[in-house]
C-alpha cells in the first residue's frame, strides 16, 4: 500500500462510531503489521506531518513503532527509532507507549554494538537513553558507556548509579535479548523443595513496625493498591527459629492477611529465585500497569530485595551477599486471587537473627 493511501484511510474515521472505522483500522492490520522496516520508518514520518491524528492514526504509529524497534537493523535504524519515539510523544498527545518500552524493544532486538554507540554522544537529559543504558547493561556489557553514566550522576539521574553489567542474579533474569528470545515464563520455585517445617511448632510472633514495608514494596508500587491486593509485614518470633525449621507450619503463624490456615504450596528458594519474582512483578506492572520495563524494574527489584533482607547498603553485591545470608520461601495461599499465575506472589524470609521474619504479598487479576 501507499504512504499516501495509508495515511489518508487512517484519518477516515476518529472513534468506532464512525461508519469508515474499519476502514481506517483495517490498514494496521493489513499494511503495518506486515509492511518491511523501510515502508514503516516513512510511514512514521508522515504519521508525524498530520497536525490531528485520528485515533487509527496513533493506533498505527504505535504498532509501526514496535515493529520497526524490534527488526534488527544498523546504528543508524536505532537513531532513527529514538527520534520517531521522543515526536511521537509530542505529536499524538494520549499515545500509550513509553520511553522506557521503546528502550526495552530496542535491547531485545538490536545488536549490542548499535546500542552502545547511542551511548556516546547521548545528554543526560536523554531519558530514553539512560533507560536503553539499563536495559543494555542487564544484557550485555555496558562499561563502555561510563561517560554517559558520569554525566547522568551529574545530574542526578534515578538509574545513574546502577552496575554497567548484569550483578550476581541478575544473571538468571532470563531477558530476551539479540539474537534469541526470552526464556518461557516457569512458575515461581518451579523445582525448589518443599519446605512443611516440623509439626506442631511452639512460636510465638508478633507483628513489629516496619518503617521499611514502603521500600520493600518497590517492586509492586504499580500494582493495585490496598492491604486486598498488597501486603508488607515484619514479626517477631519469641524465640530463635533454625533455618530449617522455617516453612509452612511457621507461617501459619503469622498474624498475615496473605498467611494463616490456608497457606500451601511453600517452598524453599534462594535469592536468584526472589530476584526474578521481584523484577518480573515490577516489570510487568501487574494486569493492567503501568509496566515499568527493565531499567526501572531493575533499580525497583534490589530496592524491595534489600528491604526485605534489611541492608543498608545501596551496592548490588552486597545486598546479594545479604540475601544470600538469608533464609527464603515462597507461599500462596487463598488471600492470593489465583486467576493467572504470574499475578500471584508469596515472598517470606527468616532474617539471619532467626527470630525476625518479613513477608511480601502481592495478587490482582486480569
Amino acid at each position: 500500500m501507499e504512504i499516501e493511501k495509508a495515511v489518508r484511510r487512517m484519518g477516515l474515521a476518529d472513534t468506532y462510531e464512525d461508519r469508515h472505522w474499519d476502514r481506517a483500522v483495517k490498514v494496521t492490520d493489513n499494511a503495518v503489521q506486515k509492511a518491511e522496516p523501510e515502508w514503516l520508518e516513512r510511514l512514521l514520518a508522515a504519521l508525524l506531518e498530520v497536525e490531528k491524528p485520528t485515533h487509527p492514526m496513533r493506533y498505527g504509529f504505535e504498532v509501526a513503532l514496535g515493529r520497526l524497534a524490534s527488526a534488527p537493523g544498523d546504528a543508524q535504524r536505532t537513531a532513527r527509532v529514538r527520534a520517531l519515539a521522543v515526536e511521537g510523544r509530542a505529536w499524538g498527545g494520549d499515545l500509550r507507549y513509553s520511553l522506557p518500552e521503546v528502550a526495552e524493544w530496542l535491547a531485545c532486538a538490536q545488536p549490542p554494538e548499535h546500542l552502545l554507540a547511542v551511548f556516546d554522544g547521548a545528554e543526560a537529559s536523554d531519558e530514553l537513553a539512560a533507560c536503553l543504558l539499563q536495559e543494555t547493561a542487564l544484557r550485555h556489557d555496558a562499561t563502555s558507556a561510563g561517560g554517559f553514566a558520569a554525566r547522568l550522576r551529574a545530574a542526578g539521574h534515578p538509574l545513574a548509579d546502577l552496575p554497567l553489567r548484569p550483578v550476581g542474579a541478575e544473571r538468571h533474569l532470563g531477558l530476551p535479548r539479540y539474537p534469541g528470545r526470552a526464556e518461557p515464563w516457569r512458575p515461581p520455585g518451579e523445582g525448589a523443595p518443599d519446605a512443611p517445617g516440623p509439626s506442631g511448632l511452639d512460636v510465638d510472633a508478633a507483628a513489629v513496625d516496619w518503617p521499611g514495608a514502603r521500600q520493600a514494596l518497590s517492586a509492586y508500587r504499580n500494582w493495585p493498591s490496598g492491604a486486598d491486593a498488597l501486603e508488607a509485614g515484619l514479626f517477631r518470633l519469641d524465640r530463635a527459629l533454625a533455618p530449617s525449621d522455617f516453612g509452612a507450619s511457621l507461617l501459619r503463624l503469622l498474624p498475615a492477611a496473605s498467611t494463616g490456615a490456608t497457606v500451601a504450596g511453600v517452598q524453599r528458594v534462594v535469592t536468584v529465585d526472589v530476584l526474578r519474582t521481584l523484577f518480573s512483578g515490577a516489570a510487568s506492572g501487574g494486569a493492567y500497569g503501568p509496566r515499568m520495563h527493565g531499567a526501572y524494574a531493575r533499580k525497583a527489584a534490589w530496592e524491595s530485595l534489600a528491604a526485605l533482607a534489611d541492608v543498608q547498603e545501596t551496592g548490588l553485591a552486597a545486598i546479594e551477599r545479604a540475601a544470600d545470608r538469608c533464609t527464603w520461601l515462597f507461599y500462596g495461599s487463598d488471600w492470593h486471587l489465583q486467576v493467572v499465575p504470574p499475578l500471584d506472589a508469596g515472598i517470606a524470609v527468616l532474617r539471619p537473627d532467626g527470630r525476625t521474619v518479613a513477608v511480601l504479598a502481592v495478587t490482582d487479576s486480569d
